[in-house]
């Protein structure tokens, strides 16, 4: 979408009707059935299947394989980095399940397309542009385009029966202190589904980066949630009822830069759980990366292993975020080839790190490679992303605390530093 809203792409939505049942099943398969009822040939014989129905387990293999076959009749290619995705000249399409998204330089473009698909068997249908896929709503205002999801924030707000008018809102999604397994709080009051309201969250998540970190940690007690758990989601429902009109905005920027903000937070949670759960030392990794200035990808967990300082904390949320970027900057290039973007020019394609603990920024940067005496117990699971650095392009910068985007994903904040930092990916 950053990419379409860049270059001025315009979209189709299409649907494919009974999809699975158009799939062929490869001849040296065999699957037989009994016959319907109705249509009885005789006594004691079965029928031998030729397409796929809906139940089978490899229905939707199948189906795949023979989208893939005919859209690469239509000259679109697979992309090397995600098989969903369909590259041809200026075109595009995204595959999710029997949904399909379709890109293109012109409406003229995609109705050939769909015309071309259409006349080989596949039964697909056009159903508007790229406004309400997959349940987001879309708007465009020139270059920019606001993603939201004002539907789903109506249904968890409803669902956890804050509609009311006495139901205040808030300025932030969480307490600024660390939501603990809370073992011997009180009982959920079930006065709501726990699990359906976290499981909405979720989806929610991706137009609300602001909310990620704050459904991270309601998300960690799913299973047996307490009082102080219902609190903490009821808070994330009331933030999103004060601010139901929000969501994401996608401006794109002239420049064609990917931008990495990682951040930890070391041993969150120590204070707050019990001294001798383990987890209470664990530090939490929060990154977001952002295309032309638009946000892209954002992730909040709690790191696998326990960090032995801030630094090392620092560094674990630096590699992991390259593992996300790595793959990003490639499907750019990918897409990038495809409809003419400089995206092989290094003066004008550009991919920056931003780290905010020195520490890290130097270890990252120490050249030649190499392990210190502190950093030897993590080495070999984490220094791999420095042999990537140089020859990607990507260049590791020092950023202010105050300035790091991935802040908001790794803690609760205060009022003025939230609304500052979600100022910059959400306007």
């Amino acid at each position: 979408m950053i990419l379409a809203a860049k270059e001025g792409l315009v979209s189709a939505q299409c649907d494919i009707t009974a999809a699975f049942v158009t799939a062929p099943i490869p001849p040296d398969e065999v699957v037989y059935v009994a016959q319907p009822r109705g249509f009885e040939q005789g006594k004691n014989k079965v029928l031998r299947l030729k397409t796929c129905l809906y139940g089978m387990r490899q229905s939707p293999r199948y189906f795949f394989q023979y989208l893939t076959e005919k859209l690469r009749k239509q000259g679109l290619e697979p992309s090397n980095l995600d098989p969903c995705l369909f590259l041809g000249e200026d075109i595009l399409a995204i595959i999710y399940v029997d949904d399909v998204l379709i890109y293109g330089r012109s409406e003229e473009a995609i109705d050939q397309l769909i015309a071309a698909l259409q006349n080989d068997d596949v039964r697909l249908r056009k159903e508007g542009t790229a406004e309400g896929y997959l349940g987001l709503k879309l708007e465009r205002d020139g270059n920019k385009t606001f993603l939201s999801q004002p539907g789903l924030i109506k249904r968890v707000v409803e669902g956890l029966g804050l509609s009311s008018k006495f139901s205040t809102a808030c300025s932030t999604p969480a307490e600024q202190a660390a939501l603990p397994r809370d073992a011997d709080g009180e009982p959920a009051t079930g006065s709501f589904n726990y699990a359906s309201i976290v499981g909405m969250l979720h989806y929610l998540n991706h137009t609300r980066p602001d909310c990620a970190f704050a459904i991270h940690q309601c998300a960690r007690y799913t299973f047996e949630p307490k009082k102080s758990h219902e609190a903490a989601v009821k808070r994330i429902g009331r933030y999103l009822k004060g601010t139901m009109d929000k969501g994401l905005i996608l401006d794109p920027s002239d420049d064609l830069t990917i931008d990495c903000y990682p951040d930890a937070d070391f041993a969150g949670l120590w204070g707050h759980e019990h001294p001798q759960d383990p987890h209470c030392a664990r530090s939490r990794t929060g990154y977001v990366i952002t295309l032309a200035g638009c946000p892209i990808l954002w992730k909040s967990k709690l790191q696998t292993e326990i960090a032995l300082s801030t630094m090392e904390a620092e560094y674990v949320a630096l590699s992991t975020a390259c593992r996300d970027l790595f793959p990003i900057m490639d499907l750019v290039k990918e897409i990038g080839q495809h409809f003419g973007l400089p995206v092989q020019d290094k003066s004008r394609f550009h991919v920056r790190v931003h780290e905010d603990n020195v520490g890290a920024l130097l270890l990252g940067q120490l050249e030649p490679r190499r392990m210190t005496p502190r950093s030897k117990h993590y080495a070999v699971k984490y220094h791999w992303f420095r042999t990537q650095l140089e020859p990607r392009g990507v260049v590791l910068t020092k950023i202010e605390s105050k300035e790091q985007l991935g802040d908001i994903f790794t803690k609760g904040l205060g009022r003025i530093a939230f609304e500052y930092l979600c100022k910059k990916p959400m306007g």
